[in-house]
């Protein structure tokens, strides 16, 4: 059985602004929001990890954010969309499109609708899976060193964020980026096994994070998937708390030792992981105990486990997470639905983590701006 962490010194009685923090943010936008795709004619993620296989599961991957793996994916909808659309087309040139469409972002504007919805903080994904960095870093990517954006959005954000009296985090992909070499994925095994377990990726990642927390301060460490098999994680987060101490971290910083990542054990792993979704369908109130974390997050999931852990609730307003620009008004969830979710959430030691999605431009699209004005007399 896998033990807390003790580096970890939020767990149990976390800092007032997160106790009173019932709604919060994320923003999911880059070189994705410029095809805009995901298939909207299947259900959401939470129902789809239930009832469908893994394979399935990626080759209909709902979210637009994953875009440049589904599009490797020869008998996906999204490969089939992309050809139709965009023929040979790479994932790199949606790159160069956003670097200029990004410059028309208004963050101010971004951050007024979020206060007026009620958000007490806001995270940013900062890199997502494509590997895309949304500012202007010092750590360059030694495979693609422009890959980047050309201003420091994300410290405009969180200036104007802060400003609007909010707290400000930042995501950020460790053990995913697929400018380094890797799988694509297609299950279990590629998902968390078939990332780059270089010494050259590592440093990348620990010196990104380093950055992240020395230029914007945040107020939360929100890393996705898992983190590479780096002994140095708890060092990471001891200088987190040293340079911001009400600062907390999420908990997906699971770690597979890079033994594991050889062509023979992902078959086993598979099959050991569909064993495990099956056990969590049908004993859904078990929470497995993870190692680093100071709340727990779930994601599309509302029969979270009744637990005395604090936690986090995280949706799109749609399907996705980036921006789709097929998705239909029967999409998406209603600011009653948000509201009622929020209430019922608080009531558990739980928040929303609601999604926003701009287009390319930067703008918040139109059915994502309506629900947030209708939040605003929660």
């Amino acid at each position: 059985m896998t033990k807390p962490s003790a580096v970890n010194i939020h767990r149990t009685n976390p800092p007032d602004w997160f106790k009173q923090a019932d709604f919060g943010i994320i923003i999911h936008w880059g070189p994705y929001s410029v095809p805009a795709y995901a298939p909207v004619n299947i259900p959401d993620y939470g129902t789809l990890i239930k009832t469908k296989s893994l394979g399935y599961l990626f080759e209909h991957q709902p979210y637009a954010e994953w875009y440049g793996n589904s599009m490797l994916l020869p008998s996906s909808p999204v490969a089939a969309y992309h050809r139709t659309h965009y023929g040979n087309t790479s994932y790199a040139d949606f790159a160069k499109t956003f670097k200029q469409t990004a410059q028309n972002v208004d963050v101010q504007a971004w951050a007024a609708a979020f206060a007026n919805a009620g958000a007490k903080y806001v995270v940013i994904v900062t890199k997502h899976h494509d590997g895309f960095v949304m500012f202007d870093p010092h750590t360059k990517n030694p495979y693609e060193p422009d890959y980047h954006l050309n201003f420091d959005f994300v410290g405009e954000l969180a200036q104007a964020v802060r400003a609007h009296g909010m707290r400000f985090g930042t995501y950020y992909s460790s053990l995913l980026d697929w400018t380094f070499p890797h799988l694509p994925i297609k299950d279990y095994g590629s998902f968390l096994l078939g990332n780059d377990k270089s010494q050259t990726y590592k440093d990348y990642v620990w010196h990104q994070w380093h950055e992240l927390i020395d230029r914007y301060h945040p107020d939360v460490l929100w890393n996705d998937i898992g983190y590479p098999d780096d002994h140095h994680l708890e060092t990471l987060f001891k200088y987190y708390y040293q340079q911001v101490p009400e600062g907390l971290v999420n908990d997906r910083w699971q770690q597979f030792p890079d033994w594991m990542r050889t062509s023979w054990i992902r078959p086993i792993f598979n099959l050991v992981a569909a064993q495990v979704i099956k056990r969590d369908q049908h004993h859904s109130n078990d929470l497995s105990e993870v190692k680093y974390y100071d709340y727990r997050t779930f994601e599309y999931r509302t029969d979270w486990p009744q637990t005395n852990r604090y936690f986090e609730m995280t949706r799109g307003m749609d399907k996705s997470f980036g921006y789709n620009r097929l998705s239909r008004p029967e999409d998406y969830i209603t600011a009653d639905d948000i509201k009622q979710l929020i209430a019922e959430l608080r009531s558990k030691r739980g928040r929303l983590l609601l999604n926003v999605g701009p287009d390319m431009n930067g703008q918040i699209p139109s059915a994502q701006l309506s629900i947030l004005q209708q939040l605003s007399d929660r």
